[in-house]
């Protein structure tokens, strides 16, 4: 098992050399295709399974990502028709995701940009917004409105 605050020194590394060499935009965009390709992977390996239910593919993902131990823990809520509550916990890359983010960078955001791929292909698109963040507690929730494009 690869221990977390490894996996968060490396994240920081790898998303500011890529800020560094490509700016924020264009990181943003790759860190995009980066999620993709990582979904792509992950179905041809079959380690995640696509549902025809945009929620249950999501789920599918969040499964794969606290047995990787990516998270602790990830809870995803329905809470209306088209409307999530996703709650994680003990978020690897929590601390370099806010220095990232505190320096003006942008972070890989692996989870989101591989929900975003899988559901792009489902034909649907996300909105999130932040609802609750605590550093020390390393808990994070966030809303998302999925939409069908």
């Amino acid at each position: 098992m690869v221990d977390a605050k490894f996996f968060d020194v490396l994240n920081y590394c790898i998303c500011d050399a890529v800020n560094k060499y490509l700016g924020k935009e264009e990181a943003t965009k790759l860190f995009r295709t980066m999620g993709k390709l990582h979904y792509s992977e992950l179905r041809k390996r079959g380690m995640v399974n696509q549902d025809p239910d945009p929620i249950k593919t999501l789920e599918n993902i969040v499964d794969y990502l606290e047995k990787s131990g990516y998270m602790g823990k990830i809870t995803v809520t329905k809470t209306g028709d088209n409307e999530l509550v996703v709650d994680m916990y003990d978020v690897s890359v929590l601390d370099s995701s806010i220095r990232l983010v505190d320096e003006g960078k942008s972070p890989s955001h692996i989870m989101t940009n591989t929900m975003f791929a899988a559901l792009e292909e489902l034909g649907y698109d996300a909105e999130i917004y932040d609802l609750f963040f605590d550093k020390n507690e390393n808990h994070v929730r966030e809303k998302w409105i999925v939409r069908r494009r």
